[in-house]
């Protein structure tokens, strides 16, 4: 086989190894850095029995039980840079290059709502996983000098990515305000986007493998993609400790992407062509021959694809509230993900052939199972709240988490690192019933000295390449951390009410006239009056009129008020008396 097309089998099966980097909903470890939500991430991502607003729906949909009728719209931006400084195959410290994640907002829009039932509640909502959609330079330029990205081979840029969740959810109360379970549905919608750099070189021809001159860029797009996942949870409230437990699902993220490669410059390529050659159809050799799909670059049956399969992990998570203090919310809880189930990407070509090669030979890409080996990820997160005259909220907390790499599997592709991540926030009650948030973080990434590396340059040219070159590996080096991150959002509870106002009701008229007791003084609030003997009341008659009844009771002493009167008379009062009878407490 020429060596132009061994170049070109080798771009386009290195340009399907870009699929390994495809995003799911937002999950602490693996693919994602941080929790998600403003308010849960001041609370350091300690929200699983606390959940009670629309967010629920996406750590623990049992509270959307709790939450009563809200509005939740908020966003948070995380601010990663990755310094990283590569050793390349030849021992050779390359330049530091730096990596930013793309600087868009992760939004939610929330919202729940009971319909006028007691004993069942429900929520939808749009959100954004809290992704790191990262972007390299393609090239660096040092004291004047010019070289290609250190770490091409892994990642140049995810530009053109966007990923939403679509959920709904309901919450049974069977013991409102004690017990909730709840479920919700996630649909995963968007599109994908990654762009990195590969190499033909095959060891032969091409003695150095990181020759610039032999490296090709493989443009992949994933779109539409569809997936969905279930999440249930449950919350039991018995008081001073609410308790609350959630799991997510795994599921498979697959699709069709399309991949477009971009030649090297070096001169032995030539105009060798890819195509979609199934064995029946209109771009079958019968329907579209090769000389025809060669001879336009434009041709429909030039569009050639790849089957990908990714799996995602189940996730756990466990969480203790405790409400032993007046307006104190402190909760402690656990996340499990088990991202070790992800132990290889598997890529299929869609009947993509390489024709023309040596000016008669047609090869076939073969299947592609990229090794990942992800390992389990563990969070411990502590964080709670404090509401102060029923007006402001303040938030703190923070959690520690293992990352999801060993160094022989990290690299620029998918940063991830053991980390302590910090938060705060502040509410404030703008009206009734509507809270504004913020909130500020840090998460502290620990810095990785990889010299282990097995993450390899793809090079699958058929024949391989010559065994005493041995693997190239492209994730040996330095990386270094920094994650600043911020929040802000609006809730508006739309069956929120205050306390009405004390009303006194008017008299009931009566015949019978109370009268006032000297011991009493009326000015103290009506449970601290009635301290003194009650008075008997006065009966109103006609002047003149004379009835043996009173004559009597004239003639008879009061008799005095015994301790005994005085303790059987305090509940009655505390239940509705105010300083005597006839008249009713306000409510």
């Amino acid at each position: 086989m020429r060596q132009r097309d061994r170049a070109v089998i080798a771009a386009l099966c290195v340009a399907l190894s870009a699929l390994t980097m495809m995003p799911s909903r937002a999950s602490a470890g693996g693919f994602y850095l941080l929790e998600r939500g403003t308010r849960s991430l001041g609370r350091g991502g300690a929200f699983v029995a606390g959940a009670d607003d629309p967010s629920a729906l996406w750590i623990n949909p049992a509270g959307i039980g709790f939450a009563g009728e809200q509005l939740v719209v908020d966003a948070t931006l995380g601010f990663l840079d990755v310094e990283y400084t590569r050793i390349d195959s030849g021992g050779n410290t390359m330049p530091t290059v730096h990596g930013t994640n793309a600087p868009l907002p992760i939004p939610t829009i929330a919202g729940t709502f009971d319909f006028g039932l007691e004993h069942f509640h429900f929520g939808a909502g749009v959100f954004a996983p809290n992704a790191a959609l990262m972007s390299y330079p393609q090239s660096l330029t040092v004291d004047g000098m010019d070289y290609p990205a250190p770490q091409r081979y892994s990642l140049l840029t995810m530009e053109g990515s966007l990923i939403a969740t679509i959920a709904v959810g309901a919450a049974w109360t069977p013991l409102p305000d004690e017990l909730s379970i709840g479920l919700a549905v996630h649909g995963v919608v968007g599109a994908f986007a990654a762009r990195v750099a590969l190499s033909a070189c095959d060891g032969a021809i091409c003695t150095f493998p990181e020759d610039p001159e032999y490296d090709g860029i493989a443009q992949m797009n994933l779109s539409p993609i569809i997936t969905a996942s279930v999440v249930g949870g449950v919350t039991w409230n018995p008081g001073p400790v609410r308790l609350g437990a959630s799991f997510s699902t795994p599921f498979s993220l697959s699709g069709d992407a399309s991949i477009d490669v971009r030649a090297p410059s070096a001169a032995a390529f030539g105009p060798s062509a890819t195509r979609h050659r199934p064995d029946a159809g209109p771009c079958s050799v019968g329907e579209a021959s090769d000389e025809e799909v060669q001879a336009d670059p434009n041709h429909p049956c030039r569009d050639t694809t790849a089957a990908v399969n990714l799996n995602f992990p189940f996730i756990l998570r466990v969480g203790a509230e405790l409400l032993a203090i007046e307006n104190l919310r402190l909760e402690a809880s656990f996340v499990w993900e088990t991202w070790s189930m992800q132990r290889e990407v598997s890529v299929v070509p869609n009947d993509v052939w390489i024709i023309d090669a040596l000016n008669f030979l047609d090869y076939e890409i073969g299947a592609m199972n990229i090794p990942r080996n992800m390992r389990d990820t563990f969070s411990v997160r502590l964080g709670g709240e404090y509401t102060i005259d029923g007006s402001y909220q303040i938030r703190l907390g923070g959690y520690f988490e293992n990352g999801s790499f060993d160094d022989a599997y990290l690299s620029p592709l998918t940063i991830d690192s053991d980390k302590i991540v910090v938060a705060g926030g502040f509410s404030m009650r703008l009206f009734d019933g509507v809270w504004g948030d913020l909130m500020v973080g840090y998460a502290h990434l620990f810095s990785r000295q990889v010299r282990d590396s097995r993450v390899t340059q793809q090079n699958p040219i058929r024949p391989p390449v010559p065994d005493n070159r041995g693997p190239v590996y492209v994730g040996n080096g330095d990386y270094n951390f920094t994650m600043p991150f911020v929040g802000v959002g609006m809730r508006w509870q739309a069956d929120w009410a205050a306390a009405p106002a004390p009303v006194e009701e008017e008299p009931v008229p009566s015949e019978t006239t109370p009268v006032e007791d000297p011991a009493v003084d009326s000015s103290q609030p009506w449970y601290q009056q009635g301290s003194g003997a009650q008075a008997e009341p006065v009966t109103t008659v006609p002047p003149g009129t004379e009835t043996p009844a009173s004559t009597e009771a004239s003639e008879e002493e009061t008799p005095d008020v015994t301790e005994e009167t005085q303790t059987e008379d305090r509940p009655r009062r505390g239940r509705g008396r105010r300083g005597g009878r006839g008249r009713r407490p306000p409510r």
